[in-house]
């Protein structure tokens, strides 16, 4: 009894987490298609639903990206991952003025309505901070896209 209780619980959690994941069959034509036209290079393709729209995690050159679709197809925006060396330096500087203590763990590009800004994680050693800054170094208040 023990044993069949430990296996569902397992298997609810492994259900649970994999609620979001789409097959590809199921994603609209027009969400698909206007990846592949915007990101022709994009393999390992992975797609989740985030509300009413379609999310998919992929990769292109090596560099992990992500992107959200509305349902009739349009890209509402785009992250990919860059090594912390591509921060403008105005970013990089605001970060080492305002978080002396922490380290730069990762960096992405940020767009959307054809404005790029910077996704960061900092820690320390006893915490993470997850921050966002314009191009020319401000922090902004919008909200970390995971």
């Amino acid at each position: 009894m023990k044993q069949q209780l430990i296996a569902t619980v397992l298997l609810s959690a492994t259900m649970i987490s994999c609620d979001d994941d789409v097959m590809p069959e199921k994603v609209p034509l027009e969400v698909r298609q206007n990846l592949l036209t915007t990101f022709p290079l994009a393999f390992d393709i992975a797609w989740e639903k985030s509300g009413k729209d379609y999310e998919a995690d992929f990769t292109v050159h090596a560099a992990e990206h992500s992107a959200l679709f509305q349902n009739a197809g349009a890209l509402t925006q785009y992250k990919r991952a860059i090594p912390t060396s591509e921060l403008p330096e105005a970013v990089a500087s605001a970060i080492a003025k305002n978080f002396p203590r922490y380290k730069l763990k990762e960096a992405e590009a940020f767009v959307k309505n054809h404005t790029t800004s910077y996704q960061i994680v900092l820690e320390s050693q006893t915490a993470e901070i997850e921050a966002v800054f314009s191009a020319d170094g401000q922090q902004l208040r919008q909200p970390y896209w995971d």
